[in-house]
């Protein structure tokens, strides 16, 4: 076999198949007047679950506000070696992502 670095026409090709008819599309489908989607009733409740999620305050107001009357009033204390080993573990997961 000689390889002369020409590419042959493509109707010259033997593996490419020519037809002399167009290929005919299928008749219409339902698909083709417009897309629908239907949801089970459990996707249904996710979707709420999550948009419900997603309207909730980020901050609880109550604890912030019984933690703020402590700070006022010199009742607060902190636990200095809880809040190190929260930091570290919070760092040691944060290296394995």
């Amino acid at each position: 076999m000689e390889i002369s670095g020409k590419v042959p026409p493509l109707n010259k090709t033997p593996c490419i198949k020519q037809t002399s008819k167009p290929v005919e599309k299928p008749a219409s489908t339902p698909a083709a007047k417009g897309d629908r989607v239907d949801l089970s009733s459990r996707a249904r409740e996710l979707q709420a679950a999550r948009k419900a999620i997603a309207e909730m305050d980020d901050v609880d107001h109550e604890k912030v506000a019984r933690i703020k009357a402590r700070v006022q009033a010199g009742t607060y204390k902190v636990d200095a070696a809880r809040t190190a080993a929260k930091m570290i573990d919070e760092a040691l997961l944060n290296d394995l992502e």
